[in-house]
């Protein structure tokens, strides 16, 4: 107890050091942040307590304010209050922690957070070591206000929250099994159908035929693209512009007439909702409410003949057997390359290039498991097998003027620089070695005339660690020339093995050793340079 006592005793140390600060600026301009929050429970419930409205509102307190100057908005969307895994909220976290902001304003304590113990460390702990100012408008509260901040409003306000944010989901549950009893719709209207007054779904008549088209054009194999494809050319509205059209969407300014995706037509094959069954609890989500993939279909809830039925559940299983074959085909392919990929890396990587503008040409896997190789910058490409071919083609032309070549390197492999380098690094490693000799031999007979009574004891260890030293140092040398030497070797022996074969292969395996560098021009025509 008494350990907690001191920490407690510590941390209100802080906080008056914090909250004095503060209070002795009473002309102080404070660098103030606006915090907004909105979970899909206050989305479904209340209407008009939006994003907008409340930065709006807060933005109005503030100007009114002369102390207060706004800087920047951190809003969260669809996120919980019963804790503070958010996106804005880290991100307004490290603008206190980098001293960019020093107030907080929100609308209420809801907004910043219903967890009762949570927020109270927030507001009692974490924003007065920072020595940061808290404002929520709603409930009167101003962490500069003594009376505000020793007093029990924060606990009893965030009790009730927390209270309150329990009771809600409980009510919002219970609200959307009532809605479901009923066959209402309360996401948002699929593309098809148009909203009645009662909540209910009924027929788009403009484009419920497109729905229909969509499903016979997959189950006849069409791809997404290419449905995608054909909407598009026949002027058919995409779903965010029909709900646009329809007034579902409050903010139209992103509606400039799009093409179709094939992830709109993806969404419209996937949606079971056109057999004219309201099925629920189809998407999964996590813990903050973002989507992470579909229930089994065991987990839906389905009401079936709720509105007007545009296909037949025959239809949308076929169309669901035919995507799912397509998928294990895909899944299967990516497998393949992958492990081509892994057991046939790029041989090309860092040698092939663009001719007309000298950058490095992208690899790219082709579904069948081949390479296939582009420029970023022009029109230039070329396949794998076109690539070998021309690199081929290369070296038999190459060969073809060098057909004398191996008497050539015959003839003077006696007096070549190589031959010549080679014997002089021989003979200095053999200098090397003699010296080595010679030193050994000097330490021995220095030892000898130490034992004899010739040599004293200083002058021999003087004498040992020279040579010893000196031993070192010719040690190193020959080290070196010997790997000279081996580089010499290895390059005679690659000049001997072009000279006595004039037909030359290229294989993976040897491609590294005759080819420096590939151009390729737009005609996919390589310009090859070899170490020949």
């Amino acid at each position: 107890m008494k350990g907690e006592a001191g920490h407690m005793a510590r941390v209100s140390k802080k906080v008056s050091a914090a909250q004095r600060e503060a209070e002795n600026a009473p002309h102080r301009i404070w660098k103030t942040a606006i915090y907004a929050r909105l979970s899909d429970f206050d989305d479904v419930l209340r209407d008009t307590e939006s994003l907008e409205v409340q930065i709006s509102y807060i933005k109005e307190h503030i100007n009114h304010r002369d102390d207060l100057m706004l800087l920047d908005v951190f809003a969260d969307k669809r996120c919980t209050g019963m804790n503070f895994d958010r996106p804005e909220f880290e991100r307004l976290l490290k603008a206190l922690q980098e001293r960019k902001i020093d107030c907080i304003v929100v609308k209420d304590f809801s907004r910043l957070g219903r967890n009762f113990v949570e927020t109270g460390q927030y507001l009692e702990q974490v924003f007065p070591l920072f020595g940061v100012r808290f404002i929520a408008i709603n409930d009167n509260y101003d962490s500069l206000n003594s009376q505000n901040r020793d007093g029990m409003l924060v606990p009893i306000k965030s009790m009730i929250n927390e209270m309150y944010s329990k009771d809600l989901s409980q009510k919002i549950q219970s609200c959307f099994r009532s809605k479901e009893a009923r066959g209402e719709i309360y996401t948002p209207v699929p593309f098809g159908y148009k909203r009645n007054q009662q909540n209910h779904l009924v027929l788009d008549e403009e484009v419920s035929d497109v729905v229909m088209r969509i499903f016979l054009w997959k189950k006849s194999g069409m791809k997404e693209r290419e449905i995608a494809k054909k909407l598009s050319a026949q002027g058919i509205p995409t779903p965010f512009t029909r709900r646009c059209q329809l007034g579902y969407m409050r903010n139209t300014s992103r509606v400039k007439d799009p093409a179709w995706q094939p992830a709109f037509v993806t969404k419209v094959l996937e949606n079971p909702i056109y057999t004219g069954t309201m099925v629920y609890n189809r998407i999964a989500y996590d813990e903050t409410y973002r989507k992470i993939g579909e229930n089994p279909r065991e987990d839906w809830r389905m009401v079936p003949d709720s509105h007007p039925a545009i296909i037949s559940w025959e239809l949308f299983d076929e169309v669901s057997a035919v995507r799912e074959t397509e998928q294990a085909i895909r899944d299967e392919r990516k497998k393949w390359c992958r492990q081509r990929r892994e057991n046939n890396p790029n041989i090309f990587k860092g040698r092939i290039f663009c001719k007309k503008c000298s950058e490095k040409l992208v690899c790219h896997w082709q579904s069948d498991g081949s390479l296939y190789f582009y420029c970023k910058f022009c029109h230039v490409s070329i396949s794998e097998k076109d690539l070998w071919n021309g690199i081929h083609k290369e070296l038999h032309q190459r060969m073809e003027e060098h057909k004398n070549l191996k008497k050539l390197i015959q003839k003077n492999s006696g007096n070549s620089n190589l031959e010549t380098k080679k014997v002089a690094l021989s003979r200095e490693m053999e200098q090397v070695s003699g010296n080595i000799v010679r030193l050994e031999s000097q330490k021995r007979s220095g030892y000898e005339r130490y034992v004899l009574g010739k040599l004293s004891k200083e002058k021999f260890l003087e004498l040992k660690q020279d040579a010893e030293n000196e031993i070192e140092t010719f040690r190193q040398t020959k080290a070196e020339k010997e790997k000279e030497l081996a580089v010499v070797q290895e390059e005679l022996q690659q000049k001997k093995q072009i000279a006595g074969n004039t037909e030359v292969l290229l294989t993976v395996d040897n491609l590294q050793q005759y080819v420096k560098k590939i151009e390729v021009d737009c005609g996919k025509i390589t310009y090859t340079e070899f170490l020949l």
